[in-house]
């Protein structure tokens, strides 16, 4: 069965008998990696630190652990992973959201609830 109606077309032009090759994905889910986002931004409003959003998005994101570390002449530099469709699972994504959750939770001094709140207001 298509998983979109665009796919419909391109399906049932597939004949009974013959053989094919599919391959078989279990996607992410769209509106919790909108949610992930609103909490980025829900952060980044509301953080005591000055920086665009995308410093502050791989900022919280490597704080919360999410991160490759590469050795320099300088020292250590981390960069944030990848959270693209391609790079993790839906679960392993939940377990990201979970941990920039609380990071962001203690970098502007909310609870739980209170963000909750405001990803409902956010979206």
């Amino acid at each position: 069965m298509p998983l979109y109606p665009a796919d419909f077309d391109i399906k049932r032009k597939l004949k009974i008998g013959q053989d094919y090759e599919v391959e078989i994905k279990n996607p992410r889910n769209l509106g919790f990696h909108k949610k992930f986002f609103a909490l980025l931004n829900i952060g980044q409003e509301n953080t005591q630190l000055d920086m665009p959003f995308d410093a502050y998005r791989r900022y919280i994101t490597i704080k919360a652990g999410y991160y490759n570390a590469y050795q320099t002449p300088k020292g250590l530099y981390y960069d944030a992973k990848s959270i693209s469709f391609a790079s993790m699972t839906q679960e392993e994504f939940e377990d990201v959201y979970s941990r920039v959750l609380d990071k962001i939770i203690e970098d502007i001094g909310a609870d739980k609830k209170d963000i909750e709140e405001m990803l409902i207001e956010f979206m």
